[in-house]
Formats: C-alpha cells, sequence, structure tokens
C-alpha cells in the first residue's frame, strides 16, 4: 500500500486505516458541497447577472445549512490530512487545522444566526437587528464574520496545509491547487479595503472552483487506499 502522500510514513495499523477512510469520504463530500456552492454561483450570475444577487428566503435556507455542513466536513477533513504527515512539515498541517478550525467557528455561528435567528428577525419587522445580521447585507456584524472566515482563515488554513504536502504528481498538484485557493481568498481582503470587486471575486472562486477540484483529487487519490483499509480490516 502506497503511503507516501507527503513524502513521509504516514501511520500504520487501524488508526491509520480510519484516518485514511475518513479522509476519502469527507474529501468525497466536501466535493459535492463544493459543486453546490459553484452551481448556485453560476445559477446568480446566469439569472441576476451577478455572483453577489441574493437568492430567495427558501434557497438561502438551503445555502447556509449546506453552509454549515461543508464547515465541518472541512475540519474532519483537514484533521484526516493531518493524520497522513509527520516529520519536519506536520507543524505546517497543525498550522492548515487550526486555522481550519478558526474558519469553522466563525462560519458556523453565521450560519446557524441565519438559519435559526434572521427568518425570525424578518418576520419580527426589526430593520436594525436584521441589518445587523443578515449576511447578505456587506454592512452586517455577519458578513464580516463569515468573509473573515472565508477570506483570512481559509486561506492560511489552505496555503500551511498546502506546505505539509510534497511528492508524486498528482499531490503537487493538490499543493499548488490549495496555495491558489489560499492566495485568491486573502486577496479578498485588500479588495474589499480597495473596493476591487476584481480581488472579491476571487474568494468566491477559490471556494466554488479550485477547492472542489483539489479535493476531488484528494479523493482519487485515497480512494485505492480506502478500498485496501476497508479489504483488510
Amino acid at each position: 500500500m502506497d503511503h507516501d502522500f507527503v513524502g513521509m510514513h504516514s501511520e500504520d495499523g487501524a488508526a491509520g486505516n480510519t484516518a485514511r477512510q475518513t479522509l476519502f469520504m469527507t474529501a468525497v463530500i466536501s466535493t459535492f458541497f463544493g459543486i453546490l456552492y459553484f452551481l448556485g454561483l453560476m445559477g446568480k450570475l446566469i439569472v441576476d447577472g451577478s455572483i453577489h444577487s441574493t437568492s430567495s428566503p427558501a434557497v438561502s435556507m438551503v445555502s447556509a445549512a449546506v453552509g454549515l455542513l461543508w464547515d465541518s466536513t472541512l475540519v474532519i477533513l483537514f484533521v484526516a490530512l493531518r493524520r497522513q504527515i509527520t516529520g519536519r512539515r506536520a507543524v505546517f498541517a497543525e498550522l492548515g487545522v487550526a486555522f481550519m478550525i478558526l474558519l469553522a467557528a466563525c462560519s458556523s455561528i453565521n450560519w446557524y444566526v441565519q438559519l435559526a435567528l434572521v427568518p425570525q428577525v424578518a418576520r419580527s419587522g426589526d430593520a436594525l437587528t436584521l441589518a445587523l445580521l443578515d449576511v447578505h447585507n456587506v454592512g452586517s456584524v455577519m458578513y464580516a464574520i463569515e468573509h473573515l472566515a472565508w477570506g483570512l482563515f481559509f486561506g492560511l488554513a489552505t496555503i500551511f496545509m498546502a506546505l505539509a504536502i510534497e511528492d508524486g504528481r498528482i499531490e503537487t498538484l493538490i499543493r499548488w491547487l490549495l496555495i491558489a485557493a489560499g492566495v485568491m481568498s486573502i486577496l479578498y481582503l485588500p479588495g474589499i479595503l480597495a473596493a476591487s470587486q476584481f480581488l472579491i471575486d476571487l474568494g468566491y472562486y477559490a471556494a466554488g472552483v479550485i477547492l472542489p477540484i483539489a479535493t476531488a483529487l484528494l479523493a482519487i487519490r485515497f480512494r485505492k487506499d480506502s478500498a485496501v483499509s476497508v479489504k483488510n480490516g
């Protein structure tokens, strides 16, 4: 069985098998959520001419649920990926996990607020509170929290995890995709300050295009290992 994902030896035994199976499954699930996000962006672009248009309440609720699940899936994926990495590069993987946890904490709070509080506030007619909580309002607290998460924290998480990956053709491609996604996401922050729509949009395409490709390649890379682990388990 090939364990040279990062040019080092990952865990063997039952724990290593479980980590590889978990990595494969969460990579598949994350890719699915990423495709849904991409389809949502393309739907807005086609129907409204902008990826920043506001969806209907029903679609927004579905998007919030997907966002909440995607955040959790990415944390599990990064933890499982960390278990494949030993040696001097392990510190980069640990930093990647740490920043992914920060992303999930911030983003999950936002999406839970969108699911549990925003509909109630909207029905009550409290426009001031709604303006603070609605993630679609660029002046809201939730908008700032969500884009801090997927701008800075996601960017650092993917860049640090990429630095832990080395060797192999598919591994090299995954590494550079993660770096590209990270850089594009971080550029969102100066895009906000400079009011550059181009830089702002890079962050959306990093999550909706680059990330699903990277997780799909992770699923392909660990599909064989996962199948062997199940057979031997």
